[in-house]
């Protein structure tokens, strides 16, 4: 019997939920499309994600796939996830892709997104333009292949410590605060908030452009700042191959 792999796109407010993977007695995406998918796939064991979100981060366009050798309806599949997501998540698309998808190896890069508000993240003081454009320039010089072990906490043992940052920046948001943005081959666990918690310090203090490089080279976690809220961290896309 032939074996049909799904692609799901959707979106979801991270308050909801505990995190995308499945913890027992948690309600957690993975948990929900689970429940959603299996009287419809008994086999079904687990969904693949093109990114893991901790509790509280939110998603713009996250990406899952699984297989069934049954003939699904797209229509079934969206219709059982939007009612087991029950208004914190909406399906954006879903489709029936090539066998060999996969929506966590086949990824090309992930897309995080952070916002700072004008007036509620006291924690972050004054975000004005000639903050943004410190951080800016901070964050560029992070572009490339970096062993970035101090920008993480709780990482696995066997897990390698070196990513390639494709693009990093911020920018003054209209009406205040301030946006950044990382794109990345991949990311360490709360790599994201970690970086955002220590640009915001490290521009606070300086304008030097190098620090969050200096920071990277120690690899010492203790010179990085504790991660930045959860609620801000938005996964705004998973990039794949045309």
């Amino acid at each position: 019997m032939l074996r049909n792999t799904f692609r799901v796109d959707l979106a979801y407010d991270g308050s909801a939920f505990a995190g995308f993977a499945r913890q027992p007695g948690q309600r957690t995406v993975e948990g929900q499309l689970i429940e959603a998918w299996r009287p419809l796939v008994p086999a079904l064991r687990g969904v693949q994600c093109g990114g893991r979100t901790d509790k509280g981060v939110h998603a713009l366009r996250q990406t899952v796939s699984f297989w069934s050798r049954r003939q699904l309806s797209l229509q079934a599949i969206e219709q059982a996830a939007e009612a087991a997501l029950g208004g914190s998540g909406w399906i954006l698309s879903c489709q029936r892709v090539a066998r060999s998808f996969h929506a966590k190896f086949s990824a090309r890069a992930r897309h995080y997104m952070y916002l700072l508000g004008k007036d509620d993240v006291p924690w972050a003081g004054a975000l004005t333009a000639e903050r943004a454009a410190c951080m800016d320039a901070m964050l560029g010089a992070l572009v490339g292949v970096r062993h970035l072990s101090a920008f993480a906490r709780r990482t696995p043992p066997q897990a390698k410590p070196v990513r390639h940052i494709l693009f990093a920046g911020a920018r003054l948001r209209p009406g205040g605060g301030i946006r950044i943005d990382v794109l990345s081959r991949g990311f360490l666990r709360k790599q994201m908030r970690v970086t955002v918690a220590t640009v915001l310090r490290e521009s606070d203090a300086s304008d030097d452009v190098l620090a969050l490089v200096r920071l990277a080279n120690t690899a010492d976690r203790q010179a990085t700042a504790p991660p930045a809220p959860a609620d801000g961290l938005y996964l705004a896309q998973i990039i794949y191959p045309e």
